[in-house]
């Protein structure tokens, strides 16, 4: 049997939209009982080395083997986990549909949702 390298997700828990959305993967990995996907909120908790916390808050990272994945290839590398999941990671891992969504998240979603949490964070 093959082993794969655990994979830590950093998030920005202190985004009201990533939150929950990580908290659904959280309890998936929970009920399935996935040992080796890890979460990590770095809007609060210890940033990796090589790292600074708004690098990280600007996009998805997740951490597998000795890689670094962003973005929408984090995404799939998480959802290929998740048993309820898989049929998404396999349909946006297609190359036409990855480039397109890794345009979506890298040059809308993504800054949009950090804008949204910094101006959030403003506030407090």
């Amino acid at each position: 049997m093959t082993t794969r390298a655990p994979l830590t997700v950093f998030y920005n828990g202190g985004c009201s939209i990533c939150g929950p959305e990580i908290a659904i993967y959280q309890k998936l990995v929970t009920r399935h009982q996935i040992a080796d996907v890890l979460f990590h909120d770095i809007s609060t908790g210890d940033v990796p080395n090589g790292f600074t916390r708004p690098q990280l808050l600007q996009a998805l990272h997740a951490k597998q083997g000795d890689s670094m994945l962003v973005g929408v290839t984090a995404f799939i590398a998480l959802w290929r986990r998740l048993p309820k999941f898989i049929w998404l990671a396999r349909l946006i891992d297609w190359p036409p549909m990855r480039n397109i969504a890794g345009l979506v998240y890298s040059y809308i979603l993504a800054p949009w949702l950090y804008r949204r949490f910094v101006r959030q964070e403003m506030k407090k």
